[in-house]
């Protein structure tokens, strides 16, 4: 596979932004409208960094990136699931202290995946229909190994200064409005960013060592069904038939 030329890693707010309100929206006090919120923000994500990146994604593509953990057996229970996502909910808002440490995860996840998904852009590897689904398989595999990163400490003190969540969020769906919480979150940001080139590097690296696999794993698993296929047997040419002389 051609490796692609990548471009200086720099802090870019646009890229980030409905990253940040999808992890933040935890914070929104009233249980699964939280939710709401974050399933608007991170469906909003592929979309909003590719045309930042002067590209489109056709619908496939954008589904395969925003595919949910849910299979379909868990559609079948979600009544269940959405009766227990109200109860962890309320709990979570009667201790506050779970809530914070949930908007941390979600914020770092949500970093992580925005800068993922720019790099994935800026190397081409969603342009071609054929390889997005490996790309984008690539992206949630890394996604689910990440635990702590330099990203946790950068995101409990973003959670620790947000106040009034959803009036920041309601305003920026509406009218792209950035009120005084996120030019604060975009100034912390921006001023850490600087320090986290080397680390996100390593992310990088390890999306690109993932997908390389997949791609191995496709070529090997091509070969082998090829190999299955039985040759089509050539039938000999009948041997013409002539009547004896009478």
């Amino acid at each position: 596979m051609t490796e692609k030329p990548l471009r200086d890693e720099k802090f870019d707010w646009p890229i980030y932004v409905d990253a940040t309100l999808a992890g933040l929206a935890v914070l929104i006090p009233i249980p699964l409208l939280d939710v709401l919120f974050e399933w608007i923000f991170k469906r909003r994500m592929p979309r909003a960094i590719a045309r930042r990146n002067g590209r489109s994604l056709p619908p496939e593509t954008i589904s395969q990136l925003n595919r949910s953990q849910f299979s379909c057996t868990g559609c079948l229970l979600w009544p269940l699931q959405l009766v227990w996502l109200l109860l962890k909910r309320t709990y979570r808002t009667i201790f506050y202290f779970l809530t914070i440490k949930d908007a941390t995860d979600n914020l770092s996840y949500y970093w992580h995946r925005a800068y993922l998904l720019d790099f994935m852009l800026a190397r081409g590897d969603l342009d071609n229909r054929t390889d997005a689904p490996l790309a984008a398989e690539a992206l949630h595999q890394v996604l689910a190994s990440l635990t702590t990163s330099p990203l946790t400490q950068l995101a409990q003190q973003v959670v620790a200064n947000v106040r009034h969540i959803l009036r920041s969020s309601w305003r920026w769906l509406r009218r792209k409005q950035e009120d005084e919480m996120m030019a604060n979150t975009r100034t912390q940001m921006a001023n850490a960013w600087r320090d986290l080139s080397g680390y996100f590097d390593e992310v990088a690296d390890r999306y690109a060592q993932q997908l390389e696999q997949l791609h191995v794993a496709r070529l090997q698993n091509s070969v082998v069904v090829t190999q299955e296929v039985p040759e089509t047997a050539v039938a000999p040419s009948p041997t013409p038939h002539h009547p004896p002389d009478s």
